[in-house]
Order: structure tokens, then C-alpha cells, then sequence
């Protein structure tokens, strides 16, 4: 018992960096699907992950010793099936007529392991009958699979990382866990009905779809971001092919930002970040924003980087023991700390007050519009 406590304790530790990892990519999912972020669907999504890693550590953990895994002698698989059920018969210490020996067998590995290897995935199947909505058949596939790449995991000792297994791959515990996953679908049935619909969610989720929250607004601009780092990347790596000065590489990313942002906003009034999560640029009213509040916008929100990049272009041509480089950086240092401090409290506020009008926006006249439900 207590070796199953510390893997789950570990998955408890672990969990906060993986659902940092996830975090992006749900609510990229969340806002291009429904429009909205469902609280239901993030509350089973990150319990579902948490399940997982649960699961997968209680097959790897503990970690033993290369050198101890080196030493071993024990079988690597077992290709009989049912053989649990031998191993019952001959060594469980159960016996139908001696009340004694009940509980000691309960207590057996004989039972223990069966057990464990069925409850393993009972949480499996309840998941892809509630939350995915797959059916029995569906269950019993996926619930293979899900085994099959945890004796996998075993018997190629960790991907290779042992030299052999430590775990034993075993044809029963197949066996068991799909089983496990076929009566947690089975289960689920109970629940259904104490659980909300996905008409009801989606219902719900309509009236938020045409609101513009500061995490729709921050996943779109992210969208971007990563669009602009991956190509003025690549463009940047292709220039210092050609032998061209790292100061080009400034050039590049105002350019790329100019391309990727600028140049769609001002012909579709969206970006492609902005088009995924079911956004468009608008004027103060209803209209589209005029070029000129185009402009201003972009350079409103992105004046940090574009200031960062014009100093640090100029800044290659200078010595970097002058005077003017010292100063370059001084100014550049304390643009960005009142620059970050702004922003900060702006953003603060606009958590809390969803009314509240971004600063570059309020400068530019220009807000964001929902599009989802409508076309774009």
C-alpha cells in the first residue's frame, strides 16, 4: 500500500508542471470548439490528465537501480493467458470451508494483483463514456491500446533506459485492464444522469462565446507570437547561411511581425491567431477599424518589441564599451521596466473588470468582436 501512496504522491508533484504544459493548448481548444472556456470540460479534461499520470506511475514506480536491473534473473513476459488463475489455485491460501483463510487471501498477491490491474483502468472507461463520449466497443479498443503501451513501457525497461525489464510484461494483465475499462463504461451509466449533458454545457457555454475575456484575447495574441518566433527564426538561420549580420535578425522580426500581424489586420481585420479562437477587429462601434486604427493598434501593443529591436539593430553598429551603448541599454532597461509595470496593472484590471478597455486599445479606438456563431 504504501508503494502505490508514493506514486500517487509523485503524480500530485508532478501535476502542476504538466498541466502548466497543457494549459495553452486546452484553451486554444477550448475557444476555436466552443468558443468559451467550459468549466465542466477544463474540471474532467485536467482530472483525466491527473488519472493518467497516476496510472503510468504506478506502473514505472519505484525506479530501481540500472545496476540492480542488470542483475536480475526473474522472467521478462508471460505469454500464457490466464495464468492468474493457476497461480490463485496453487498458491492463495483461501480455502471455502476455513473462515480464517479469507482474509489472509484477500491480503494475497494472488488477489491483490488481478485487482489492482482491473481497478487500473475502471477510471479509463468512466472517462470515454462521460467526458469523450465513445462507445462500448470504442472502450474496449482504447482501453487495450492504454494497456498495451503500459506492458510496452515495461518491457522495453523504460524505452531503453534499463537494460532489461523490471517489470514483468504480462498477457494477463492485458486481459485485466481491458476489462477494467469495459466495467468503468459499464459504471458510467450510474453517473450519467447526475452529470450535465453536452447540450446543457454548450448551452451554457453560448452566451459566453460572445464575450471577449482576457484569456480568449491572450491565446490568440500567443497564436501568434509563436507564429512570428518559428518563421523569423527559420528566415534568420537561412540569412546567417547567406553570411548575413546578426543585426538583420532585428530587421527580420520587425518584419515577420509586420507580415504576420499588421498586414492581416489590415486586410481581413483578423489574424490567424485571432481567426482561431473566433475573433475580429472592429472599430469603436460596430464597423471595421479604419487603417489608421490599425496602425496605431499595432504599434500600441507590440511597441515593446518593436522599440526593443530598432535599439538592439542600431546598437550592433556601436562599440559595446561607448557611451552610447551604455546609454542604449540604460534607456532600453527602463522603457521596459515602465512598460511592464503599465501593462501589468492594465492587465490586472482587465482580469477583474471585463468591461475595462485595454490601454492600446483605448488609444487606437479599436476592440475585439466575437465571430464565433457567425461567419467569419
Amino acid at each position: 500500500m504504501f508503494v502505490y501512496t508514493y506514486d500517487i504522491k509523485m503524480a500530485v508533484i508532478a501535476f502542476p508542471f504538466v498541466a502548466l504544459l497543457i494549459t495553452f493548448p486546452v484553451l486554444l481548444w477550448h475557444y476555436h470548439r466552443f468558443g468559451a472556456i467550459s468549466r465542466w470540460s477544463i474540471l474532467m479534461l485536467y482530472s483525466f490528465v491527473f488519472y493518467l499520470m497516476c496510472a503510468y506511475f504506478l506502473i514505472i514506480l519505484p525506479l530501481p537501480s540500472i545496476s540492480a536491473v542488470a542483475k536480475l534473473t526473474t522472467p521478462r513476459y508471460n505469454l500464457h493467458p490466464l495464468l492468474f488463475i493457476r497461480e490463485f489455485l496453487e498458491y492463495n491460501p483461501f480455502r471455502l470451508t476455513n473462515v480464517h483463510t479469507w482474509l489472509p487471501a484477500l491480503k494475497a498477491p494472488t488477489v491483490i494483483q488481478p485487482v489492482f490491474n482491473i481497478f487500473l483502468t475502471v477510471p479509463f472507461g468512466f472517462y470515454l463514456r462521460t467526458y469523450f463520449k465513445r462507445s462500448w466497443w470504442q472502450t474496449i479498443l482504447m482501453s487495450f491500446g492504454l494497456s498495451l503501451f503500459f506492458e510496452l513501457t515495461q518491457l522495453s525497461g523504460l524505452y531503453g533506459i534499463y537494460p532489461r525489464p523490471y517489470r514483468l510484461f504480462d498477457v494477463d494483465d492485458l486481459l485485466m485492464n481491458t476489462t477494467g475499462g469495459l466495467l468503468g463504461f459499464w459504471g458510467a451509466r450510474l453517473a450519467l444522469p447526475l452529470l450535465p449533458s453536452s447540450e446543457h454545457v454548450l448551452e451554457r457555454l453560448r452566451p459566453q462565446a460572445d464575450k471577449v475575456s482576457t484569456f480568449r484575447h491572450a491565446t490568440a495574441f500567443v497564436v501568434d507570437w509563436i507564429i512570428i518566433s518559428i518563421v523569423s527564426g527559420l528566415l534568420s538561420i537561412v540569412a546567417g547561411q547567406f553570411g548575413a549580420s546578426q543585426a538583420v535578425d532585428n530587421l527580420i522580426m520587425l518584419l515577420v511581425m509586420g507580415v504576420v500581424v499588421l498586414l492581416p489586420e489590415l486586410l481581413k481585420g483578423k489574424t490567424l491567431g485571432l481567426h482561431v479562437v473566433h475573433l475580429r477587429l472592429a472599430g469603436r462601434g460596430a464597423g471595421q477599424a479604419t487603417k489608421g486604427q490599425v496602425l496605431t493598434r499595432f504599434l500600441g501593443g507590440y511597441v515593446l518589441i518593436i522599440v526593443w529591436n530598432i535599439f538592439a539593430f542600431i546598437n550592433r553598429f556601436v562599440s559595446a564599451d561607448s557611451f552610447a551603448s551604455r546609454w542604449i541599454g540604460i534607456g532600453l532597461f527602463v522603457f521596459s521596466l515602465v512598460f511592464f509595470l503599465i501593462i501589468g496593472v492594465d492587465l490586472l484590471i482587465d482580469v477583474f473588470r471585463p468591461s475595462h478597455e485595454l490601454l492600446f486599445e483605448k488609444v487606437s479606438r479599436t476592440r475585439l468582436v466575437s465571430t464565433y456563431g457567425h461567419s467569419d
